[in-house]
């Protein structure tokens, strides 16, 4: 093999790795996904009432908008049931949210917009302010955290 050949061959080499090594992170894709949590926990005040499992399911496109149009939330030690679906959110430069995210518990209904953190695939919600309405039994001083790993 010629010096210049030799040359080329170790450019296009180098030229290859730079190349897969500043490769951005996967993105989120045009499809349906499934986000899942083990750790979905209710707060009343600083007092955790209950730790469940979560599933949301929905649509997202790829630019990190998403719509939640099923939700689960299982193991909390009473019935919660997800309403007011679909629930619209995005991924997008490290933040994440959730408009109208709403959850009836014990004749209360829970809503609230939540913010958190994206770091593709995992996005987490930490402490998020929920709103309680439907009888003077219903805590206003409620928060929400749960750290969702999507699958698309």
């Amino acid at each position: 093999m010629s010096r210049s050949a030799k040359l080329a061959a170790i450019v296009a080499t180098s030229a290859a790795a730079v190349a897969l090594t500043a490769a951005p992170a996967a993105a989120w894709t045009t499809a349906p996904f499934t986000a899942t949590s083990s750790n979905l926990v209710v707060k009343v005040g600083t007092s955790t009432v209950a730790t469940c499992s979560s599933t949301l399911g929905g649509n997202m496109n790829a630019s990190g908008a998403f719509t939640v149009t099923s939700a689960t939330a299982t193991g909390c030690g009473v019935a919660v049931t997800p309403t007011g679906l679909p629930w619209s959110g995005s991924a997008t430069g490290g933040v994440a949210t959730i408009t109208a995210f709403k959850m009836t518990a014990l004749g209360c209904t829970y809503t609230g917009n939540l913010t958190g953190t994206e770091a593709e695939p995992v996005i987490t919600f930490t402490n998020q302010s929920v709103t309680g309405s439907g009888s003077f039994l219903c805590f206003n001083n409620v928060s929400v955290s749960a750290t969702y790993t999507f699958a698309q």
